[in-house]
């Protein structure tokens, strides 16, 4: 397997490939990724629940097209790394790969005036992506988890787009973007805008951010009228029912439906006052768009009124602790996403203390993105039931799913235990959290959700906002039987359609 040729100057073709065998439901999609390919189409989007394992439709789809697709690369979490590494050993069918993480795609490029190479990882990422030149043509690209394109004004999105719009004049590469969840608004669809365009006859945006990219998108629709629903559905068409992507719901791939349930905290009088007063402050400093916008462990720290949200978040940790506590005791494996470092590291001591008062195992692992070399590890230990909580921020490249095999490289499986995937802040994005679910509720196994909230306080209102977001993104990819159980949990979190609506219109 060729990984990262360029940067080690090894080459290294893949072996033979074993005989790769796909579910029922990973077979047509992976032949509507060569069907395309050989109809001409510029790519293929693969969306789909977490866990149903894109990256072998990915494999068998390109394996098919192995005779004119010889380079390949894939631009990956750096924590789905080893993963793939695994697939393309067994079923690279020698074909050259390239495995890279965003961070690092700059070196996949070079400069007329600077040596990259010389330079901070950000000033060289800047560069390459304003004016580098890429130092080898692929004949495909994917981009796992895909909506890390979804704003096309960033870096890495610009990176991309050089890779896979040659300035030279040489045909363009295939391109897989993948992901269960890949757009939670029309706008983010930029990325794939030609293959929109493809399934439309028409040509690509001239601009793909804003207003031009919005107006592009309106002259795609049949008749006039600007409402969302119909840019929508129009956009769904042309992706999945044009021969250039797929989706699918978990019900229409026979697995399991996810379920979310609300755990209410009753905190005291005082401490009800602190927590409430630290959200309405931020709310009243950046309104509820502002929590949409932040990702785990990337907050905006700089911002008093968050620095107080997340302090207030404290107060609910001795509770979560004795949530997760009973979990355990009732059998069950626990995942517990949050999204501060500090938040971390107190759920987990408090979890810890909390099992060992009843005389549970105390070891508790935790990931985070502090410290990537134990990342691995610490998973292990979770799906060996080495320790039976997890408290994490990251929440993508992350399989704690019951009974995985083959957990540690040397053919173990995991535990058996059921899991639980308990939220103990939300202060996440509607894709985070989906992306969160579906680290331990994946490849057919059943892991509730369980959000724990503040009973009639201004977090119950950025819950309800959380999961119109959430709506939002499963109706984008099809799945609206999900988007309308999310919408009544919403709903119920603004106690009333009245409060839903002024809810919903705020976003």
């Amino acid at each position: 397997m060729l990984v990262q040729e360029l940067l080690t100057g090894q080459r290294d073709i893949a072996p033979a490939p074993s005989v790769l065998q796909l579910r029922d439901y990973q077979a047509p999609r992976a032949e509507g990724i060569a069907a395309a390919h050989q109809a001409g189409a510029p790519g293929f989007a693969l969306v789909s629940p977490t866990g149903s394992g894109k990256t072998m439709t990915v494999l068998a789809g390109l394996n098919a097209r192995r005779a004119q697709v010889h380079t390949i690369l894939v631009v990956t979490k750096l924590g789905a790394v080893p993963a793939w590494r695994r697939a393309i050993t067994s079923y690279g069918a020698g074909q050259r790969w390239v495995v890279i993480n965003p961070e690092r795609l700059w070196r996949l490029f070079l400069h007329r005036q600077h040596n990259l190479g010389s330079l901070p990882a950000e000033r060289a990422s800047a560069l390459a992506a304003a004016s580098g030149l890429p130092r080898v043509l692929f004949d495909a690209v994917v981009v796992d988890e895909s909506q890390v394109l979804a704003a096309p004004d960033s870096v890495r999105s610009r990176l991309v787009y050089r890779l896979t719009h040659p300035q030279d004049g040489s045909p363009p590469p295939f391109f897989v973007p993948a992901s269960a969840t890949p757009f939670s608004t029309v706008q983010e669809t930029s990325y794939a805008a030609d293959l929109i365009a493809f399934a439309a006859r028409v040509q690509p945006p001239a601009d793909r951010t804003g207003t031009g990219y919005a107006q592009w998108v309106e002259s795609l629709r049949p008749g006039s009228g600007t409402d969302d629903d119909g840019s929508v559905k129009r956009i769904r068409e042309l992706l999945y029912r044009r021969g250039v992507g797929s989706t699918a719901t978990q019900e229409e791939l026979g697995l399991p439906t996810q379920r979310r349930e609300i755990h209410w905290i009753e905190l005291s009088t005082g401490e009800k006052e602190m927590y409430d007063g630290a959200w309405a402050q931020f709310i009243r400093t950046h309104g509820l768009r502002k929590l949409r916008e932040l990702r785990p462990g990337r907050a905006d720290r700089g911002s008093e009124a968050l620095r107080n949200v997340q302090k207030a978040s404290m107060l609910k940790v001795p509770h979560v602790a004795r949530h997760v506590a009973g979990l355990v005791q009732s059998g069950h494996q626990v995942v517990v996403p949050a999204w501060f470092l500090d938040t971390v590291d107190a759920l987990a001591a408090d979890i810890a203390r909390e099992l060992w008062a009843r005389h549970l195992p105390d070891h508790v692992s935790v990931i985070t993105g502090e410290q990537p070399g134990l990342r691995e590890a610490r998973r292990i230990a979770f799906q060996l039931g080495q320790s039976l909580v997890c408290v994490t921020n990251a929440v993508e490249a992350l399989n704690f799913q019951a009974g995985e095999r083959d957990v540690d490289g040397a053919g173990t499986t995991a535990t058996t235990a059921p899991r639980i995937t308990v939220f103990a802040d939300v202060l996440c994005g509607g894709k985070q959290s989906l992306q969160a679910e579906g680290r331990a509720q994946r490849d057919g196994q059943v892991a509730p959700s369980h959000y724990l909230v503040v009973r009639g306080t201004q977090e119950q209102l950025w819950l309800a906002s959380a999961f119109w977001a959430l709506a939002g993104t499963q109706e984008l990819v099809h799945s609206s039987a999900d988007a309308t159980s999310l919408e009544e949990l919403a709903y119920l979190l603004d106690d009333g359609a009245g409060q839903a609506a002024s809810t919903k219109a705020s976003l």
